[in-house]
């Protein structure tokens, strides 16, 4: 039982070779549609979708992943932060950050699946989360990650140039952001709050559309956990910016939610866990969140 999540990351690494979705579909379909209408943003070497949500701010889209991932890039007085460094290995996303910044940038990964680090090649300053989970994949500051964290086979490898305790914050010059461990989704996976816009980063564990929740290290009650950490610390109109799109009340942009989104996906948790509410599917199973989100979990062995 307990190998179960790496059975079904197996098959899920097979399927997405041979192209096959084997996730259970959602009731509702056009729940994960954007309305129609031109994207937000600009396009940028016709791969990537730039798009300012705030002064120094952007969130860069990358339409043809699947699905559609976002990395953000915040930009300070004498250094930038990027979130993510995109989905490909074919793509560099330094000819996104050209037209946005000459600065120094330093990326932090959101967590370490795939479609979050394929892009780190390219990018020469990297800091990374200090946890037990992340210093066990490295020799030195040199990270070699496995399939399971990578959710990938081929995982990619590289240098750590800087280790981020827990809580620590990263000076910008004239801006400032706090690195946050928010377990759930993965065991590393990182916020980056942003206390002076009221903005928190959430990579995938909270985003519009379809929050995964079965990987190996993937833990519903850690997902409450954190989720209870996040609520008492957010003032209630902060905007999370999520890694992947879209809303479904708009054309195409930077996908952001709430702290009522939030809560929202504590209460769909709970009720997964005591059995009250309806899911759909087989083993992996989907679970209705809002009419914004759904959550898929590999029931009942996630259910922990």
């Amino acid at each position: 039982m307990a190998l179960a999540p790496y059975v079904f990351a197996e098959l899920i690494m097979v399927a997405a070779r041979l192209g096959t979705n084997i996730m259970p579909a959602p009731a509702n379909p056009s729940q994960f549609r954007p309305l129609p209408g031109p994207a937000a943003g600009t396009d940028v070497d016709g791969h990537w979708r730039v798009e300012m949500i705030a002064p120094g701010t952007w969130a860069i889209g990358e339409p043809a992943a699947e699905p559609d991932n976002y990395a953000y890039l915040l930009v300070g007085n004498r250094r930038a932060l990027l979130i993510d460094s995109g989905a490909t290995r074919t793509h560099d996303i330094r000819r996104a950050l050209a037209g946005l910044t000459r600065l120094p940038v330093t990326v932090v990964p959101s967590h370490l699946h795939h479609d979050h680090t394929s892009g780190l090649g390219y990018l020469r300053e990297i800091a990374l989360i200090d946890l037990p989970e992340t210093r066990a994949r490295a020799q030195g500051n040199d990270v070699r990650l496995d399939r399971y964290q990578f959710a990938r086979p081929d995982p990619v490898r590289f240098k750590a140039t800087q280790w981020i305790k827990p809580g620590e914050t990263i000076d910008l010059g004239g801006r400032s952001v706090t690195i946050l461990s928010t377990p759930g989704h993965t065991t590393t996976s990182v916020s980056v709050w942003e206390q002076a816009g009221k903005r928190l980063y959430t990579g995938d564990f909270l985003y519009p559309t379809t929050l995964y929740a079965f990987a190996p290290d993937s833990s519903l009650s850690t997902y409450i956990a954190t989720i209870d950490q996040l609520l008492a610390m957010l003032p209630g109109d902060t905007r999370l910016y999520g890694a992947h799109c879209c809303r479904n009340d708009a054309p195409p942009r930077a996908p952001w939610l709430s702290t009522s989104d939030l809560a929202d996906t504590r209460a769909a948790i709970r009720r997964i866990q005591s059995g009250d509410l309806e899911g759909r599917g087989f083993i992996i199973r989907r679970y209705p969140v809002n009419d914004r989100m759904t959550l898929l979990t590999l029931y009942p062995l996630a259910n922990r």
